[in-house]
């Protein structure tokens, strides 16, 4: 399979809903990405079995602020940059990448990159959709997360030569004010053979399914949507309200929509950089690790916690989280609602 410059727009409409509500902005990802395959020509999408057991894989993408990303927009050299320096450091060329996440526009950036540096893409990622921290990949306890690469549209480079699991996130997070809020990242270098028994595997080719999916929803109201992503339907109504945090604080927020039909019932919804979870009349009805999709009932277009405003006509929708990040979950509990700083929901609560 293979990845061309018009599959641009329905993989960033598939990584938009991947992202359960964060991961960035996708416009200027998939513009990247576009003009990127339009030059480079189509991208070979393998998965990593496909892979000779000791070739060498990295994941890459954005971290930092998505908003600004918007103010100092992307391009190609710092991703690229990211890539070469880490292999200097190690003296291992890559023999292909990978997405970090493929939630929001991560998703797009790391087939931009693999397409920028002529290496095959591997089909997957190491989150399954979008989380805010650097520690919650199933890579972690796998493939160490350095020595990474970080590089800026400025032209700065570092390396992190080597440092705990638990310290990376925070250091990382540490140096980005220096390197203007956000940088490329290129981390996790291992094996094939590590990628294809740790990662989440076929996130690329699923979120392009779905992207392709929601763009014939118009035509055949949604169900071809829902078959391909498995999503069941949980509510619709209207935004009545949204309350944010104060900007920069991390507090997150809620929104209450008014349901269709019951002038008493509610949905209540947690989110911080993502949807986090999703209360019917006081009943938990999905959390995270599931990706929780609120959707634009007439378009059915995911609708982004940022872009989240009242008045809109909404449909939630789960798509279960891959099994991969449900197995890392049952060994790591920080992969659901912990990653949040909220108490896990028992199974039996989640109707």
């Amino acid at each position: 399979m293979h990845l061309r410059s018009g599959d641009a727009a329905d993989l960033a409409v598939g990584c938009t809903l991947l992202g359960s509500g964060g991961g960035g902005a996708v416009t200027a990802g998939q513009l990247l990405l576009a003009a990127t395959l339009a030059a480079r020509g189509p991208l070979p999408l393998v998965a990593a079995a496909e892979l000779e057991p000791t070739a060498r894989v990295a994941c890459v993408g954005a971290v930092g602020s998505p908003t600004v990303m918007r103010e100092r927009p992307a391009g190609v050299d710092e991703f690229v940059a990211a890539v070469r320096a880490l292999e200097r450091h190690t003296g291992h060329r890559f023999d292909a990448l990978q997405p970090l996440e493929i939630g929001g526009v991560n998703g797009l950036l790391g087939p931009m990159v693999a397409a920028a540096t002529g290496l095959p893409l591997v089909d997957g990622d190491a989150m399954g959709r979008a989380y805010p921290r650097l520690d919650h990949t199933v890579l972690q306890g796998v493939v160490p997360a350095t020595p990474l690469a970080l590089a800026d549209p400025g032209g700065r480079l570092l390396i992190m030569q080597d440092a705990p699991r638990e310290s990376v996130e925070p250091v990382v997070r540490a140096v980005l004010p220096a390197l203007g809020a956000w940088a490329a990242i290129c981390l996790h270098g291992g094996t094939a053979a590590d990628y294809a028994g740790a990662a989440v595997g076929g996130s690329v080719s699923r979120a392009l399914t779905l992207g392709r999916a929601l763009a014939r929803r118009a035509r055949d109201d949604g169900a071809d949507f829902l078959a391909a992503a498995g999503a069941t339907v949980l509510a619709e109504g209207t935004v009545d309200e949204v309350r944010r945090g104060r900007p920069g604080s991390g507090d997150g927020g809620v929104a209450t929509v008014r349901l269709a039909g019951d002038p008493l019932g509610s949905l209540r919804l947690d989110f911080a950089d993502e949807y986090i979870a999703a209360i019917v009349d006081g009943a938990p009805v999905v959390t995270a690790p599931d990706i929780i999709g609120l959707l634009d009932a007439r378009t059915w277009a995911p609708i982004t916690v940022e872009r989240l405003a009242t008045q809109q006509r909404v449909r939630l929708v789960r798509l279960p989280a891959p099994g991969e990040l449900r197995d890392r979950q049952a060994r790591r509990p920080d992969f659901g609602l912990a990653a949040y700083g909220m108490a896990p929901v028992r199974p039996e609560e989640v109707g």
